[in-house]
């Protein structure tokens, strides 16, 4: 199949690039651990990389030496994490629930900057949008700074210890997936770690938002959900899925638009088109097998084809589910949102024999699982 097309336009164009914001120790170390295995072509984009993180130390400094003491003394509020696959209709469902204002969330630029989460906000706003796209590559949903975003590139960006390094060094992205969302092999020093960087945001958000409970949505959540109850005891999970076919098809979709925009290495299409198999099935019988461990009223399942149908129908189960009171006074914003994006279509796709026979041989347990049809 030879490598993954790249437009040659992305070569030379640095900007979007979530890792400007990390602090220059963690680009360092991410670049030595991959021995600085840089393909010739994106040497722009780690000088652009470093010399934005370097430009940034000045507020990071300032803000830690500010704020660093009130945020280790801020308590956790009450977490809501978004699970499932990519694609699976995570990020509508995360919008969707961003409305409500009795919530808060990891904002699109404090993911990106989660170092600098509170002193200059308005600037680092502006700054940010101006490296972003109207719309996401992958699907034409909005993108804007104070939109709800995953909390995962903010950990990418504190620390090593995830799976989103391996979309800048996708040779390796077997090593993230296995070490850092399965966490299998992994140390009890390294898991500490991570769940302290994981604190250490929730907390920021918690005293930047005055306590109010926090929504979260990251994927790769889905194969974690024990450690995760370890780290937040009282935390709460939304599931969604999709057909199996339609999330093949779409996380296809995905990675041909963010790698060329993330990426420092070339990459075989085999090779990834594997790690997308790998990835849903390793990704979802870990999920299967920890979904034992999670409290029947703390968790609820539901599937993307049904919550498109009847969204407001959906959140007032999961609200229910809860025992969140105010859906009624968040129902406003959820209406005003959903009329604003009732003509939005979802990408359509062709699949032939061949490939359906793949997918449905190799994802076989999923479909029954959740109940779609081979």
């Amino acid at each position: 199949m030879g490598k993954l097309d790249f437009d040659k336009s992305f070569y030379l164009n640095p900007k979007m690039q979530p890792l400007g914001g990390s602090t220059l120790t963690n680009i360092l170390r991410l670049l030595a651990w991959n021995e600085f295995r840089v393909d010739w072509r994106f040497i722009p984009r780690v000088l652009y990389i470093m010399t934005l993180s370097s430009l940034f130390f000045p507020v990071r400094f300032y803000e830690n030496l500010k704020f660093s003491k009130k945020i280790e003394n801020t308590k956790i509020p009450q977490i809501i994490c978004i699970i499932g696959h990519f694609r699976s209709g995570t990020t509508f469902l995360h919008y969707l629930l961003g409305q409500d204002k009795n919530l808060s969330y990891v904002s699109t630029r404090e993911t990106m900057t989660p170092s600098m989460m509170i002193a200059c906000d308005k600037l680092l706003d502006k700054v940010v949008q101006q490296h972003l796209p109207s719309k996401r590559p992958m699907d034409d949903l909005e993108m804007e700074t104070r939109l709800p975003y995953e909390e995962e590139y903010a950990i990418a960006n504190l620390c090593p210890y995830s799976l989103y390094h391996g979309w800048f060094f996708p040779r390796n992205i077997y090593h993230y997936f296995r070490k850092y969302v399965l966490f299998d092999g992994v140390s009890n020093d390294i898991k500490e770690k991570w769940k302290e960087t994981y604190r250490y945001i929730i907390k920021k958000v918690a005293y930047k938002y005055g306590g109010k409970p926090i929504l979260l949505k990251s994927p790769v959540n889905t194969g974690r959900t024990r450690l995760l109850m370890e780290t937040f005891p009282e935390i709460k999970f939304i599931h969604i899925c999709r057909n199996p076919y339609h999330v093949y098809l779409s996380t296809w979709r995905l990675y041909r638009s963010i790698m060329p925009i993330f990426s420092l290495q070339r990459i075989d299409v085999e090779f990834l088109d594997r790690f997308i198999i790998d990835f849903y099935r390793e990704l979802y019988k870990r999920y299967l097998d920890e979904k034992k461990y999670i409290d029947e009223k703390d968790l609820i399942e539901i599937k993307y084809e049904d919550f498109i149908k009847e969204p407001l129908k959906m959140l007032r189960e999961i609200y229910g589910k809860f025992g969140f009171n105010w859906f009624d006074k968040a129902k406003p914003d959820f209406e005003k949102y959903l009329e604003k994006h009732e003509n939005y279509k979802a990408h359509q796709y062709e699949i032939d024999d061949e490939l359906r026979e793949k997918i449905g041989r190799e994802w076989e347990f999923a479909f029954k699982e959740f109940g779609y049809e081979i």
